[in-house]
């Protein structure tokens, strides 16, 4: 995730369970959701089933859930009653029968609620060219809100397969992380059934919705697409062309080809005081003045900064989304290492702009700046409620740990650094990390 503002202690990262993460006794192997949203009345419906690995015998199933009315709920297709634990985001299933050591189906229905803020599901109510107006669906998951949109396990290290189902209205595009097939009905509206996702953590699972374009290239075997509200999808041109550059230099460095069939970059008009965009996988979202490009109003630097944020998110999809920290602690790995790929590529890719040079003067004397007062602390940061964890985003992570990868790079030799990532990359595509295991 691209922040919207904009010496490693050698700790060790530790195993043990926070106090905030779930039992680990009960793990989902593949979520099929189905969520129909309602953008007038800012609510929707939704519907799940679970396959679960049991991996104890229970009689109790502890998941994520908030701002949820779960109205059913059961467990090989007999009834589980519902505790909620609103504090700690969390539903609890009571079964009346304990679930046997492996495979169960777990199923749910529930509504929540459309927000307003880059929570979950969210609007984003915009004015077309036109004069027109307009509302966009969209969301917003890391860190802690994929529970928002449906019960399930919300934490990076439960990774899990997801398909995904929607109901657009008549002349609405729906989009997500992987192809969908659509069914129009009679009555105009279309179901849009989105193939499975690769194993990943909930967090980086996307859903978008509205009256929207899109436009696309090809990268290979991949499709890259930028969709936007209409009338500016060709802003986007620039975006497409770099993004078709940088998918070439990643699947080379990396030494991994990126996975996906597709990856879609969302511009969403206006702007968030929190981020400015997020490497939901194969489906990029960005605020539209980190995407799009205006010849007749776009200054150089606004340029070079449009090319640094889609550098940013596509290293993500390989740091974070194919390889992911195991728990917040280790932010690091996802952002330092994204933030330390979006120079690496720039001085590789566009050598005039002296991405070294600005790499020193800026994000390194910034986090040296933070470093020097009492409110520094670790790259690696002990994360143990949900409460903190938006304050592991912050430029101690970002920029402190661009500068220390800088540095191992420096004395390793960049030849060396790049086998080692490669062998990282290969070693734990689909997982999870620990610092100790770079």
């Amino acid at each position: 995730m691209k922040i919207a503002a904009v010496l490693l202690a050698m700790t060790t990262s530790s195993t043990a369970i926070a106090a905030g993460q779930l039992p680990k006794t009960v793990t989902p192997v593949a979520y099929d959701i189905e969520v129909v949203p309602d953008a007038v009345k800012m609510t929707f419906a939704g519907s799940e089933t679970i396959d679960v690995d049991v991996k104890q015998a229970t009689r109790t199933i502890t998941l994520n859930a908030a701002d949820l009315a779960i109205s059913s709920a059961t467990i090989d297709g007999k009834p589980a009653t519902v505790a909620y634990d609103t504090a700690q985001q969390r539903v609890t299933l009571s079964l009346a029968q304990p679930a046997t050591v492996g495979r169960h189906k777990l199923a749910m229905r529930w509504t929540g609620k459309i927000n307003q803020q880059p929570l979950g599901l969210f609007a984003i109510d915009y004015t077309n060219t036109d004069g027109s107006k307009s509302r966009m669906l969209a969301t917003q998951f890391e860190a802690p809100d994929a529970r928002r949109f449906a019960p399930m396990w919300d934490e990076p290290s439960f990774k899990a397969t997801f398909k995904l189902t929607t109901t657009a209205p008549a002349k609405q595009l729906a989009f997500s992380n992987m192809p969908a097939t659509i069914t129009r009905s009679a009555d105009g509206g279309q179901r849009y059934a989105f193939a499975p996702t690769p194993v990943m953590s909930s967090y980086l699972l996307f859903l978008g919705m509205g009256d929207l374009e899109r436009k696309t290239v090809m990268a290979g075997k991949t499709e890259i697409g930028v969709i936007s509200r209409r009338g500016v999808v060709d802003q986007g041109d620039y975006a497409l062309t770099e993004a078709k550059r940088l998918l070439t230099y990643y699947n080379d460095y990396f030494g991994q080809p990126y996975p996906l069939p597709k990856m879609d970059m969302i511009a969403g008009p206006g702007s968030s005081q929190t981020f400015g965009a997020m490497e939901n996988w194969g489906a990029i979202f960005y605020f539209e003045n980190e995407l799009l490009f205006d010849p007749k109003r776009t200054t150089e630097s606004g340029r070079q900064r449009i090319f640094t944020v889609v550098a940013h998110e596509m290293a993500h999809q390989w740091f974070g989304d194919l390889v992911t920290m195991a728990w917040w602690d280790d932010l690091w790995l996802n952002e330092g290492f994204a933030s330390w790929m979006e120079g690496k590529s720039s001085a590789d890719l566009n050598p005039t702009w002296k991405a070294e040079a600005s790499a020193i003067a800026f994000e390194r004397e910034t986090a040296m700046g933070l470093d020097a007062t009492a409110a520094t602390h670790p790259i690696i940061r002990p994360i143990e409620s949900v409460e903190n964890i938006s304050d592991a985003f912050d430029q101690i992570t970002y920029a402190k740990g661009q500068a220390v990868i800088g540095m191992l790079e420096s004395t390793l030799g960049a030849d060396v650094f790049r086998t080692g990532i490669r062998s990282y990359m290969a070693k734990y595509k689909y997982g999870n990390t620990v610092t100790d295991q770079l």
